[in-house]
């Protein structure tokens, strides 16, 4: 009996250290997330727990666990740059998900990134085998890739302003402007794009006065200036991405009409491209598409890269762009090619 009463207790206060070391992981997960932090009453809201054991919790966290939170009026913060409180674990599923994710960091990725090489092969150790194999040679193939020390301290500088919430100072080259603009920009999103190996930086420029995107490879100077800022609730930025074509959003909306022929077709119709797009089949086997857009800066490839299979059909500005730029492309290879043959008869 009383051999039955210790193990019964033993297993309580076991049951109770599971919930109490699972409380901790979540709360310093929610800080992690939350760069203005939480309070106590909110974290106990979250986690329906009491106040009194949330705030017990937080003590554990920063005597027990040593990890550094700040106390700002009644709302706790991880202090910037601080690690991770536990490795974590992957099923076989989520291990997946992630080498293709890095696959596609690779073929994002036209410059090494050491950061980038630091991650993966942390991620590596985390993997089941073979899976970790493939992200090796991932890694393997990053550090092949040419090495831009000015380019990768420019990120760093970036990603450290948002990070902290603070304003930064850069110099940007523009299409417009090729000597360079400065403005303090207040970071909010970093987005990668889907084509072009690019990385963006989407923020308030305070010299445009609104929020505008920047690519971090045409940004020549950062410095962080230490200038504190609010963030704003970025599902609104993020909503607007997606339904964007890639990275560049504005006000406008055009409605956008392309027919693809019976050969293309069936490619297309594999693909979601865009929340908004409409299918609809047309006699021989075309496909029509109809979506809406915010720009058309970067669909205008998209179409071009489809060669005759796709012909804009609306709006009138998407039609003249991709047919004017068609034609000149057809003249410079008629030229090439009347070059050619003048050289093969012996012209000159």
């Amino acid at each position: 009996m009383v051999v039955a009463k210790l193990s019964l207790g033993v297993m309580r206060l076991m049951t109770e250290q599971v919930r109490r070391a699972t409380r901790l992981l979540e709360i310093e997960r929610l800080l992690r997330k939350r760069v203005r932090g939480w309070s106590a009453r909110e974290l106990a809201d979250e986690l329906g727990y009491s106040q009194r054991t949330i705030q017990r919790d937080i003590a554990a966290l920063e005597s027990e666990l040593n990890v550094p939170l700040m106390l700002e009026g009644r709302r706790y913060r991880l202090m910037p740059d601080t690690g991770p409180l536990a490795p974590v674990r992957f099923t076989l599923q989520e291990a997946r998900a992630l080498y293709l994710a890095t696959r596609l960091f690779l073929r994002h990725a036209d410059e090494r990134d050491p950061d980038g090489v630091s991650a993966l092969d942390k991620l590596a150790n985390a993997l089941p085998e073979p899976i970790a194999r493939q992200v090796g040679v991932t890694v393997r193939q990053l550090r092949q890739r040419p090495a831009q020390k000015k380019g990768h301290e420019i990120l760093c500088r970036i990603t450290e302003a948002w990070a902290r919430s603070q304003t930064v100072a850069i110099r940007y080259r523009s299409a417009q402007d090729p000597s360079g603009r400065h403005t303090d920009l207040d970071p909010y999103v970093l987005e990668p794009s889907a084509t072009g190996a690019a990385t963006y930086v989407i923020g308030f420029s305070h010299a445009h006065d609104t929020v505008r995107t920047f690519k971090i490879e045409r940004i020549t100077h950062a410095e962080v200036t230490g200038v504190p800022f609010v963030p704003p609730d970025t599902s609104v930025i993020a909503e607007r991405l997606a339904h964007s074509w890639g990275v560049v959003f504005g006000d406008d909306k055009f409605d956008v009409v392309v027919e693809f022929s019976a050969s293309a077709a069936p490619r297309v119709c594999e693909t979601n491209w865009h929340p908004s797009q409409r299918l609809t089949p047309l006699p021989g086997g075309a496909i029509r598409m109809e979506l809406q857009l915010p720009s058309l800066l970067e669909f205008v490839p998209w179409i071009r890269s489809w060669g005759p299979d796709a012909v804009a059909i609306s709006p009138p500005e998407l039609v003249s762009e991709v047919a004017c730029s068609l034609n000149a492309a057809a003249r410079a290879y008629d030229n090439r090619s009347c070059f050619a043959g003048r050289r093969a008869e012996g012209g000159d």
